[in-house]
């Protein structure tokens, strides 16, 4: 099963994610809420997606990117920042997409299952 990586700060906003991944593509979540708490997880299970906020305590959305992307271990994980300031997201790479909050919802599911390359289930 996919499994995706969530680095969001705010319970409610998590909750919507993790309920938007599982309900419509049906692939896993892990959800942490300090950026310090990304490289931990990503060692524990090598997540399909990584969406991380640019807005983090411990480390920022932008920390944890530049750790994952200098590791040659985590290099290939695909990142999408999805954040409020997504003027201060950086989109390097064909790996790394940046979306808006507020979001729609329909295009985020599209995003997700694009970056992992499935098809979204039928809702």
């Amino acid at each position: 099963m996919k499994l995706v990586l969530l680095a969001e700060d705010d319970p409610a906003i998590a909750q919507l994610l993790e309920e938007l991944i599982r309900d419509r593509l049906h692939f896993s979540t892990l959800v942490v809420a300090n950026g310090a708490l990304v490289t931990d997880a990503i060692a524990q299970q090598r997540p399909d997606l990584l969406i991380l906020d640019v807005a983090l305590p411990g480390l920022s959305g932008l920390d944890v990117f530049d750790l994952v992307r200098s590791s040659p271990i985590y290099r290939g994980v695909p990142v999408l920042f999805l954040t409020a300031n997504p003027d201060q997201a950086r989109s390097t790479d064909n790996d790394t997409r940046v979306m808006a909050k507020p979001f729609d919802v329909d295009a985020l599911v599209g995003v997700i299952a694009d970056m992992i390359g499935t098809l979204p289930a039928a809702a």
